[in-house]
C-alpha cells in the first residue's frame, strides 16, 4: 500500500492544518526548527487511525482533526529528542533538527512541540466531559512514550535483556499513542464501550507490529526508501528482537560477531553488514518478521466486534500495511 496515495485526502487536510497551526512564531531562529520535521511529510497515520476509528463506530472522521494534529506533533517531538539521543542525522530523508539547527535549539523545538499538541487540542469541538477523557488519554499515553524512552535507552547500558522487556518498551514507547491515537478515535466518534476497547486493543497490536517491523527494516531496508541509514540501531547498541533472539540462540562464535561491533559507534557499514549476516544465520531477523505478522493478525482480530464498514476494511487494510511497508 501506498500510504500517501491511499490516503491522500486526509493526508492533504492533516497537512494543511498542521502547516496553518504552525505557520506564524516568534523567534524565527526557534520556529524554523520548530516546523522542519512536521512539515517534511511523513505517513500521518497516528491521525489517520483516529479518524478511520471514529468513521468504524458511525462518527464522522474530521472532527477528529484536532486530536489528530495533538498525536502528530507529540509524535514529532519524540522524534526530536530520540534523534538528539541516538546521534542520528538522517529523518525522512532529511537532516535531523539537532543537525540542521544544533542541537540547544532542537531541545527547544522539541519542548515547543510537545506545549503545541496541547494547545491544538483546545480546538477539539466536544463536549466537556469528552473533552477531560481525552486530554486524560492522551496525558496517559505520552507519560507511557517518555517510560518506554528510559527504557529503551537502559536497556543500551545492560548485557541481558528478555523478550518480555523489550515488549513492555516498545507498548510503552510506541504502540502506546498508536492505541492512543484508535481510542480517542473511537471516543470522538461516540462508540460504545465494546467498541472502544476494541479499537484501544486493534492500535496496541498494531504499535506492536510497526515497531518490530520498524526495528526489522533498520537492518534489512533500502536506505534510500527508509530514509534512515542502514544499521543504526547496532551502531547505538539498541536491545531489539533481533539482537535478543541472536543472544539466547546463537553459539559462542555467533555471538561474539554481533557483540563486537553492538554499541560501536564507528562501526564500518562491512562490519553492520556481517552483524546482520550473522543475525540472518541464527534465524534472528526471520524471528522478528513471524512475530510483527502475529501483533498485525491480533489487531485484524480486534476488529471483529465492529459492525462491517468501510472504515473497519480500512483499519484492516492498515494492519497489513503494518508489516508490508519498505519505509
Amino acid at each position: 500500500m501506498d500510504i500517501k496515495k491511499r490516503f491522500k485526502n486526509q493526508i492533504e487536510e492533516i497537512d494543511a492544518s498542521l502547516k496553518d497551526f504552525l505557520s506564524n512564531g516568534e523567534p524565527a531562529t526557534l520556529y524554523s526548527a520548530v516546523r522542519h520535521l512536521p512539515l517534511a511529510g511523513g505517513k500521518r497515520l497516528r491521525p489517520i487511525l483516529a479518524i478511520f476509528s471514529a468513521e468504524a463506530v458511525g462518527g464522522e472522521g474530521k472532527k477528529t482533526i484536532p486530536f489528530g494534529l495533538s498525536l502528530e506533533l507529540v509524535h514529532n517531538f519524540t522524534l526530536v529528542h530520540d534523534d538528539i539521543m541516538d546521534n542520528a542525522r538522517l529523518r525522512r530523508g532529511l537532516e535531523t533538527v539537532h543537525i540542521k539547527f544544533g542541537e540547544p535549539t532542537a531541545i527547544v523545538a522539541g519542548d515547543t512541540l510537545f506545549a503545541k499538541a496541547f494547545e491544538v487540542l483546545h480546538h477539539l469541538e466536544t463536549n466537556p466531559l469528552k473533552f477531560k477523557e481525552i486530554n486524560k488519554l492522551l496525558v496517559m499515553h505520552v507519560e507511557e512514550v517518555c517510560e518506554g524512552q528510559q527504557l529503551d535507552m537502559d536497556f543500551e547500558g545492560r548485557e541481558n535483556v528478555d523478550e518480555e522487556e523489550y515488549l513492555t518498551m516498545i507498548e510503552k514507547k510506541t504502540a502506546s499513542l498508536f492505541s492512543c491515537a484508535t481510542e480517542g478515535g473511537a471516543i470522538i466518534g461516540g462508540g460504545n464501550k465494546k467498541e472502544i476497547r476494541a479499537l484501544s486493543e486493534y492500535g496496541r497490536y498494531f504499535g506492536l507490529a510497526f515497531q518490530i517491523w520498524d526495528d526489522y527494516l533498520d537492518l534489512s531496508g533500502n536506505e534510500k526508501e527508509f530514509g534512515k541509514i542502514i544499521g543504526n540501531d547496532i551502531r547505538e547498541g539498541k536491545k531489539t528482537l533481533m539482537i535478543i533472539h541472536a543472544f539466547q540462540n546463537a553459539d559462542d562464535e555467533q555471538r561474539d560477531k554481533i557483540s563486537s561491533v553492538l554499541g560501536k559507534k564507528d562501526a564500518s557499514q562491512n562490519e553492520v553488514n556481517q552483524a546482520i549476516n550473522t543475525l540472518e544465520e541464527v534465524g534472528s531477523m526471520d524471528y522478528a518478521k513471524n512475530k510483527a505478522y502475529e501483533y498485525a493478525e491480533k489487531a485484524r482480530r480486534e476488529l471483529t466486534v465492529i459492525e462491517e464498514n468501510e472504515a473497519k476494511k480500512i483499519l484492516a487494510e492498515l494492519a497489513d500495511y503494518s508489516i508490508s511497508r519498505t519505509r
